[in-house]
């Protein structure tokens, strides 16, 4: 997947720009504040279809217009497929939901357009994944997984609507249990195809983040993931049937039916999942360090380039905002020549090293103030 160029009109501190890229690595250079990031979010949004920054589509307009406006020309080749010349569009307003289009029809629905474009971002803000709440972490695997997986998307949808529901009804101060048993029955459903999608997700990625850990490290540290349930499960569960599974999760509900009334909020399911992380045997959350958490995030980054790529048949477009500032010159060497078949947009307020023999390989963009210049 290649980005070939962007349009972006009143998009944050950006009037009307033009961008174009080379396939390989464009770095983005300029001082702290002046829009750098604001075009990493640019392009991340006709990914996610959402912000890394804000949920507020009203904050994406500059603060002199009425909305905001992004197109972007990109280029999808999957494995054994002729290659597909995309455009995007979007349309950004304070009073009025994002409007979409793709190769210039509106897209009514957001699983219509989703996985699309598709982008890995590793922002300063991702370290959140290991150090703040287990919600930093469902929605990394959230995020991540929508792209290749619109079904995925869907049944997310649905569970938390009837997460919803279930709570709405525990608020009452009487229900039936047939009441109930509808709503649960819905959650035990989607709540099953969540957990076992998500635990297949960190396995598979799993085995991509040990070895690039070990590279990272210099073999130094032992990289693994673990996946918790928001749910208590008997050991085993991932093998056993979706029927079993929902068997589990709708006695885990009927059993917790009271306590959850009186705090009228369901208290376990997948929407209270976490993910462990551990270097050698040690617990990264509690006990790392801030550059091993660093070093885990960019693993997990990188594990998902490649599992994209063994999903979709591409890599997708890397995005790098201002990482390279924790790497020392032979780390920033080596993530450079690692990243030679991918795509790759990185922000930075200095030159990167081995940029100036690379030549064609790579593409130098300044931004100061809004405007670009090469």
């Amino acid at each position: 997947m290649r980005v070939k160029k962007v349009v972006m009109k009143d998009f944050r501190n950006y009037r009307h720009e033009t961008i174009e890229f080379n396939d390989g690595i464009n770095v983005i250079i300029g001082e702290n504040a002046q829009g750098k990031t604001n075009l990493l979010e640019a392009l991340y949004l006709c990914a996610a279809l959402r912000s890394f920054r804000t949920r507020k589509d009203s904050e994406l307009v500059n603060f002199d217009a009425s909305f905001g406006y992004i197109k972007m020309n990109f280029e999808s080749q999957p494995m054994d497929e002729e290659k597909e010349k995309v455009e995007m569009e979007m349309v950004f307003s304070a009073d009025q939901k994002k409007r979409v289009k793709r190769n210039g029809l509106s897209q009514t629905r957001i699983s219509d357009v989703m996985g699309t474009f598709k982008a890995v971002l590793f922002s300063p803000e991702d370290l959140k994944i290991v150090k703040d709440s287990p919600a930093e972490r469902r929605q990394f695997m959230d995020s991540e997984m929508m792209q290749v997986s619109p079904k995925y998307y869907h049944t997310l949808l649905q569970y938390q609507k009837n997460v919803k529901q279930r709570n709405q009804l525990l608020k009452k101060t009487s229900f039936s249990d047939e009441e109930m048993m509808v709503w649960e029955l819905q959650l035990a459903e989607y709540g099953a195809q969540l957990m076992m999608q998500r635990f297949y997700f960190l396995k598979e990625i799993e085995d991509f983040a040990v070895n690039i850990h070990k590279q990272l490290t210099e073999d130094r540290e032992q990289l693994n993931l673990g996946y918790e349930p928001g749910i208590p499960l008997s050991a085993g569960w991932y093998n056993a049937s979706k029927e079993v599974l929902m068997d589990q999760i709708m006695a885990q509900l009927k059993k917790n039916r009271v306590s959850d009334q009186m705090r009228q909020t369901t208290g376990k399911g997948p929407h209270r999942d976490d993910i462990s992380f551990q270097i050698n045997k040690m617990d990264v959350r509690q006990f790392g360090s801030q550059g091993q958490k660093r070093t885990v995030v960019l693993s997990l980054k990188l594990a998902v380039l490649e599992w994209m790529k063994e999903k979709a048949g591409e890599y997708p477009v890397l995005l790098l905002d201002d990482v390279t500032s924790e790497l020392d010159e032979k780390r920033q060497r080596d993530l450079l020549d690692y990243l030679k078949p991918v795509q790759t947009i990185i922000t930075t307020t200095h030159p990167l090293p081995g940029m100036a023999e690379k030549g064609k390989e790579g593409k130098m963009i300044h931004v100061e103030k809004g405007k670009i210049s090469l």
